[in-house]
């Protein structure tokens, strides 16, 4: 078999693979965070996406959020199940909107490393917003496979980073009233 033919044929075997990190595991540090609000109720009702996002992952292929949701709703639910579990969710306070400013990862910074950049704008139906950013620095590993696929699994840390600069943001409790 000729060089080019086992190029042609490794590209095909290797093909485009979608990452999937794992469902999202609520923080105990959010938790601890968010128990100071018991008494309000709150809710993500929604989460716009950013005008751009490259969910392209090396040659391996995109990189999605789990159940097959998007990663906006991946981070609105996310932000819903850290409320329910501190006790804290609900319609009757606070509804907040708001839009994933900006989705961006890389699988090979330094090498090996990698990160995920988040940001969003949180806007409570009584007027009030909050915007955050978080940069997630993770190890990804050198070979396409294995940091795409760490890539993926970091999303959840990178959430749960995300959804603590939010909460333990001051202004966070502005939303509320």
């Amino acid at each position: 078999m000729n060089r080019l033919a086992l190029l042609g044929m490794m590209l095909v075997v290797s093909g485009c693979s979608t990452m999937t990190p794992a469902r999202y595991s609520v923080s105990v540090d959010n938790d601890m965070i968010l128990k100071n609000y018991q008494g309000k109720t709150l809710q993500v009702a929604s989460l716009e996406a950013p005008a751009t996002y490259d969910a392209n992952c090396r040659l391996m292929g995109p990189i999605k959020a789990s159940d097959g949701a998007t990663i906006p709703q991946f981070v609105q639910k996310a932000f819903n199940d850290e409320f329910k579990l501190a006790g804290v969710y609900g319609e009757s306070n606070a509804v907040l909107t708001g839009r994933m400013d900006k989705i961006a990862f890389s699988s090979s910074a330094g090498l090996t490393s990698g990160w995920w950049d988040l940001s969003l704008t949180l806007n409570s139906n009584n007027g009030k917003s909050l915007s955050v950013e978080n940069k997630y620095d993770f190890k990804s590993g050198f070979d396409a496979i294995t940091a795409c696929n760490q890539t993926a699994q970091a999303l959840g840390p990178a959430v749960q980073d995300l959804i603590k600069k939010a909460v333990s943001d001051p202004r966070f409790k502005e939303l509320m009233n």
